[in-house]
This record gives C-alpha cells, sequence and structure tokens, in this order.
C-alpha cells in the first residue's frame, strides 16, 4: 500500500516539517523512506518555492469531501491550533488512514477507524528559519506496532535522533513547562522591549543582556545564573521600580508577583516548588 504525508497546516510548523522533509527526502530510497509523496493541505496560495511534484490541496475543499482527496495508507499530520484538531480529524475519520496530531497540550485524539497518534516536537518555531532537527527531541504517542513505525519513519526523515514515547499526562506537563520557557520569557523581553521604547531609550542598549540571558537559560539548573533586587533581597530598588511602573498597574502587579516568587523560591533554594 502506497503511503503519503499529508502535512495539514503550512504555518510556522507545518513549513518546518515540511521544509526538514524536502531536505533528506533524496537520501532515502523508494522503499526505505516510508512515504512515497508529500503533500500540503492548506487554505493558503501554493508557496511557489516547493518543488513541483509536492502536491497542494486546499484544506476547505478536502473536508468537503475527504473522500476524494484522501486514499487508504495516508498520514495526516495536523500541523494546526488545538481548536482545529478535532474538527479536521471528524471528518476524516475512516479506515486506512492515521491521524497524526502535533500538539503539547490535548490528548490523543479519540478515533472509531483511522490510527490516531501524536508526534510532539519539543521547540518554538520560527518563519523562514532552518531547524536542525537532530537537536530537537520530539514526543510521540501510538497505539501498536504499526502506528510507532509510521511515527519512526517520519522521524528518521526528519533527522529526529531524540525520540521518547511518554504518555498525555507527562506530555502536558512538558508543553506547561515549555510555556514558560518560552512563551512567557519573549513577553518578559518583549515588556523589557516596551519599557526602553517608553522611554525614550535606545532599543539596542537592551539586546546585550538579552543575548546573556538566552545563553544563561542554556545552563543545566537556571536558578544558579538568577541575579537581582529580589534575588539579593534589595527591597528598597523593588520600590523604586514599582514607583518607576506606577502609570501601570498590570506591570506593577507583575513585578510584585515575580519578586515575591523569587524571594520565596531563593530562600528554599534546596528544594523546589513542589507541584500538585
Amino acid at each position: 500500500m502506497s503511503s503519503r504525508l499529508l502535512i495539514w497546516g503550512y504555518g510556522r510548523v507545518g513549513s518546518a516539517i515540511i521544509q526538514g522533509c524536502l531536505r533528506n527526502w533524496n537520501a532515502f530510497e523508494d522503499s526505505t523512506r516510508g512515504f512515497d509523496q508529500l503533500v500540503v493541505v492548506s487554505t493558503k496560495a501554493r508557496n511557489a518555492s516547493l518543488p513541483e511534484d509536492v502536491l497542494w490541496l486546499n484544506s476547505d475543499e478536502v473536508l468537503s469531501n475527504p473522500n476524494s482527496y484522501l486514499h487508504p495508507g495516508d498520514v495526516l499530520l495536523l500541523t494546526v491550533s488545538d481548536a482545529q484538531i478535532q474538527a479536521i480529524a471528524k471528518p476524516c475519520d475512516f479506515p486506512g488512514l492515521a491521524l497524526v496530531h502535533c500538539s503539547g497540550a490535548t490528548p490523543k485524539i479519540q478515533t472509531e477507524s483511522a490510527e490516531s497518534m501524536v508526534f510532539y516536537p519539543l521547540q518554538t518555531f520560527a518563519v523562514d528559519t532552518q531547524m536542525d532537527w537532530k537537536q530537537i527531541p520530539v514526543f510521540i504517542e501510538s497505539n501498536d506496532d504499526h502506528s510507532r513505525s509510521v511515527l519512526q519513519s517520519l522521524a528518521a526523515l526528519l533527522g529526529v535522533v531524540q525520540l521518547h514515547t511518554i504518555p498525555f499526562a507527562e506530555r502536558e506537563n512538558l508543553h506547561m513547562a515549555a510555556v514558560f520557557a518560552n512563551n512567557f520569557t519573549t513577553a518578559m523581553a518583549g515588556i523589557a522591549h516596551d519599557i526602553v521604547i517608553e522611554r525614550g531609550l535606545d532599543s539596542a542598549w537592551i539586546q546585550p543582556i538579552l543575548t546573556q540571558t538566552a545563553q544563561n537559560l542554556g545552563a543545566n539548573n537556571p536558578w544558579d545564573k538568577l541575579t537581582g533586587p529580589a534575588k539579593r533581597g534589595d527591597e528598597s530598588t523593588q520600590k523604586k521600580h514599582l514607583s518607576l511602573l506606577s502609570a501601570n498597574p498590570q506591570l506593577q502587579a507583575l513585578y510584585t508577583i515575580m519578586s515575591g516568587y523569587i524571594q520565596h523560591r531563593s530562600k528554599n533554594d534546596k528544594d523546589a516548588p513542589s507541584m500538585p
């Protein structure tokens, strides 16, 4: 049975996956690659940079009549928002298909006929940035040996070397940790940028400390790299900062919460806060 790999969605994750597949496509013989063809399913117009042999389908048309577009053996990799996963999976739930989502926060899809799997890369994806899949840990969930072999074929095509099988209970905790590590950290850098710009200062002046901070985040224990007034218990400086933020109650509250947590964590440095 032939097997096509359909990348459903061409946002940051979808484009990174298909570009990774294309880089390694010709390194495999047809019999060992695991997939016969790459297909993109999207509402967007076709990306002109893709090779001609990559098929491009309109996702609205596929959903309106999936039997006309999907074939037995197809692997549908859903690189869409969590809210869209079930809406796509439901009309595509028929025998011979594999439904794979890439979410860290969504359980494995409950299907009646199609195979259901998870392929979750723990990474943040940027537009027009070539990802090194050898450095990205990927967490999978499958039902049996066949579905696991499908995920292993995808991992091999991308060049993934850190492939881990874990249940949803562990995956959702990893996803939550990633939100703190990436989303909240990036938001903090954004706040710093806003403050500098609002005060009429040069945004380039804040870049060196952001660069060093990013390097510190790669430490085995980032808490060992922490400095600043909350870490030192410098209440005088903290009060000055809160005064400077008097026109922005939200940032005052955020500053107070973060400083309080840092002080609490620093006083109990030997044992990390317990998570229920």
